[in-house]
């Protein structure tokens, strides 16, 4: 049987975990929208499609570049795997 290693988390998931603000998830074209800040200054964004759950995690430092990133996913078709 295989015996299973315990790992510390990693000190960026730990800040992360400490310092995060998030809000309740959104939804817009068939993408649920979770917004997190954390740090006072990392915007930490996850789209998740209701249909395919395909999952899209980024980090942004500029709040315009966020925004800009939102508008592109919610354009997509949620019922089709893209790569972004």
């Amino acid at each position: 049987m295989k015996r299973l290693i315990a790992h510390r988390p990693s000190k960026k998931f730990m800040d992360i975990a400490f310092t995060a603000q998030s809000w309740a998830p959104t939804e817009r074209n068939g993408w649920i929208i979770k917004f997190s800040i954390y740090n006072d200054d990392h915007i930490m964004l996850v789209f998740t499609s209701s249909y395919t759950t395909q999952t899209i995690i980024r980090e942004f430092e500029d709040e315009n570049i966020a925004c800009e990133f939102i508008n592109r996913v919610i354009e997509l078709d949620a019922m089709e795997y893209h790569e972004i």
